[in-house]
C-alpha cells in the first residue's frame, strides 16, 4: 500500500514538473530545443546547487523566473525517484533524442546570403553538422550553432510560399 501511494506520488511530481517546465519555457519565450538539449547535458549537481554556467543560456533564461527553483527541485525528486538510473546514463538517453543543432531561419539566411556571392562553403557547413545532430562538433560551435541566435536575427521571418 506504501509502494502504490509513493508510486502515485511520483507520478503526481513528474506531471506537476513537466507541467511548470513547460510553463516556464512558455513564460519566458525559452528555446524550446536548446533548453531540453542543455537540461541533458547539465549535471544533476550543477542542478543541486543551481549553478548554471553561461554555456546553459537556455537554462539561464528559465532561471529568471520565479517559480525556476520551485521547478528544479520538483525536477530533482524525479530524478530522485529514478534511484538505478545514473546522472551519466540520465544525460546519454536525454541527448540521444534531443538535438543540440537544428536547421534554423537565421543559419539558412546566412547561407543563402553567401551563396547569392556564390560562396557555398556555409551550405555544404550546414549538410556536414546537420548529418550528425545530436553529436557535439567543433566546426558547429565555431559557427556559433548551439548558441543564442546573433542580434541580426531577432525579426527574421521566413514564408513557405517563399
Amino acid at each position: 500500500m506504501l509502494f502504490e501511494i509513493l508510486q502515485v506520488r511520483i507520478v503526481m511530481a513528474t506531471s506537476k514538473s513537466t507541467l511548470l517546465l513547460l510553463q516556464l519555457m512558455e513564460d519566458t519565450r525559452a528555446d524550446f530545443t536548446m533548453t531540453f538539449r542543455q537540461l541533458s547535458e547539465i549535471y544533476k549537481q550543477d542542478l543541486e546547487v543551481k549553478s548554471i554556467s553561461k554555456e546553459y543560456w537556455a537554462l539561464q533564461d528559465l532561471a529568471k523566473h520565479k517559480k525556476f527553483s520551485h521547478w528544479i527541485n520538483l525536477y530533482l525528486l524525479r530524478l530522485k525517484s529514478n534511484a538505478i538510473d545514473s546522472d551519466d546514463a540520465r544525460r546519454i538517453r536525454m541527448q540521444s533524442v534531443n538535438p543540440r543543432y537544428i536547421f534554423r531561419n537565421w543559419m539558412a539566411e546566412s547561407a543563402i546570403k553567401k551563396a547569392e556571392r556564390n560562396d557555398f562553403s556555409e551550405i555544404h557547413l550546414l549538410q556536414k553538422i546537420l548529418r550528425h545532430p545530436f553529436t557535439k562538433q567543433a566546426e558547429a560551435e565555431e559557427a556559433g550553432y548551439s548558441s543564442r541566435p546573433p542580434p541580426w536575427a531577432k525579426d527574421l521571418r521566413v514564408s513557405c510560399s517563399s
